[in-house]
C-alpha cells in the first residue's frame, strides 16, 4: 500500500490564515472545546507559522514559534496522527529557533502530550496548570551548545509511529538517533554510502560506539556501487578497516547490484527505507519487527551471495 506523503513549509500571515484555520479550529475548537476567542490571538500576527500539506495541497497540520521562544498551536488532523508529522514540525521549529539565535524554547504541553515532548528532550518546568479547562505542563528545551540535550525522537523497539523523511536533515537525524540506541546489530544496504548522511560525525561516532559496545556487535554493509567511495574515501570504510572484527563490507550478489531500494536495519526492530536509492523520500520506524524481518530476508540473501569488496580493502584512507 502506498504511504501517504506530505510537505511542510512556512505559512504567511494573514494571507494563509484560512489554511491554518482548517486545522486549528477542528482540532482545538471542535475536538478539544477551546473557546474560539482564545484560539486566535494577537501573537498570530508576529509568529512564525508552519503548515503541513498533503499531496493535494490540503492542510493537515500546523505549529507556530514566537520570538520569545514559545512553541504553540501544534495541531495534526486525526487521520494524519502517528505518522511523524508532529515530530517533523517540532524539528523544523527547533531549527528555525536556532537560526534566530534563541537560547531557550518553551511550550505549554497538554498533559496528554507531555511524553511526546519529553522524548524530544523537553523537560517539565513548574507544576501543571489549567488552560482553556485543559491540564497543561510548561516544558523547556535549551539551545545552548554547552547544555543542549540530544533530541530523542523515538525509542528503539517501542515507538511504532511511522516517520516520513523528505530531506537530508531528516535522514541524518533519524539514522543517528536509531543507531545511537542500537545494542547489537546494524545492516546497511546502500547504493553509494550517501556521504551527506552516513559520513556525518554524529553517525560515525554512533556506529563506532555500536561496534565497540560488545564482542557480539555486528555491522554489515552492502555497497552496490563503490566508485564514489574509491575516488573520495569514506569514514565508514576507514572505520571498517580499524574495527574489522565488528564491521564488514561486501558487494551484494549480482541479482541485487541494481536493486532500487536502500534501507537500514537496526536490532531487528527499527528501519529506515527508501524505495528509490536516488530519492530522499523515505520512511523510518523504530519498532516494526514484521517489516524489518521482510527486509532482513532480502539483505541476508544479497549478503550470502555477495563477496568482500577487495578494492575497499586495499584503500589506505
Amino acid at each position: 500500500m502506498k504511504q501517504p506523503d506530505y510537505t511542510i513549509r512556512e505559512a504567511r500571515w494573514p494571507d494563509e490564515r484560512e489554511l491554518l484555520r482548517q486545522v486549528r479550529e477542528p482540532v482545538f475548537v471542535t475536538e478539544q472545546g477551546v473557546p474560539i476567542a482564545m484560539e486566535w490571538d494577537d501573537d498570530d500576527i508576529i509568529a512564525y507559522h508552519l503548515l503541513a500539506l498533503d499531496e493535494q495541497q490540503q492542510p493537515i497540520a500546523t505549529a507556530r514559534l514566537l520570538g520569545t521562544g514559545q512553541i504553540g498551536r501544534m495541531a495534526v488532523l486525526p487521520d494524519w496522527r502517528n505518522q511523524g508529522i508532529g515530530t517533523a514540525l517540532l524539528l523544523a521549529l527547533v531549527k528555525r529557533a536556532d537560526s534566530m539565535g534563541l537560547e531557550r524554547l518553551f511550550l505549554h504541553a497538554q498533559t496528554s502530550a507531555e511524553s511526546f515532548y519529553a522524548r524530544a528532550g523537553f523537560t517539565p518546568m513548574g507544576k501543571p496548570f489549567m488552560e482553556a479547562d485543559i491540564p497543561h505542563q510548561k516544558m523547556g528545551f535549551s539551545l545552548k551548545e554547552e547544555d543542549q540535550e540530544e533530541l530523542i525522537l523515538a525509542s528503539l523497539g517501542e515507538t511504532s509511529d511511522l516517520y516520513h523523511l523528505h530531506t537530508l536533515e531528516d535522514h541524518q537525524i533519524h539514522s543517528t538517533t536509531m543507531v545511537r540506541q542500537a545494542k547489537r546489530y546494524l545492516c546497511l544496504f546502500s547504493q553509494v554510502l550517501d556521504p551527506q548522511i552516513l559520513e556525518k560525525p554524529s553517525f560515525i561516532e554512533a556506529t563506532k560506539n555500536l561496534a565497540m559496545r560488545s564482542r557480539f556487535s555486528r555491522i554489515r554493509i552492502l555497497l552496490q556501487d563503490n566508485r564514489l567511495v574509491v575516488q573520495q574515501g569514506h569514514q565508514l570504510v576507514e572505520l571498517a578497516q580499524r574495527l574489522s572484527s565488528a564491521i564488514e563490507i561486501r558487494i551484494p550478489g549480482k541479482e541485487y547490484l541494481n536493486y532500487p531500494e536502500n534501507f537500514m536495519l537496526v536490532d531487528n526492530c527499527g528501519y529506515i527505507h527508501r524505495k528509490l536509492a536516488e530519492n530522499l523520500l523515505g520512511v523510518a520506524c523504530y519498532s516494526d519487527r514484521h517489516k524489518v524481518n521482510r527486509m532482513q530476508t532480502i539483505f541476508d540473501e544479497a549478503w550470502e551471495h555477495g563477496v568482500p569488496d577487495r578494492e575497499l580493502a586495499r584503500l589506505h584512507l
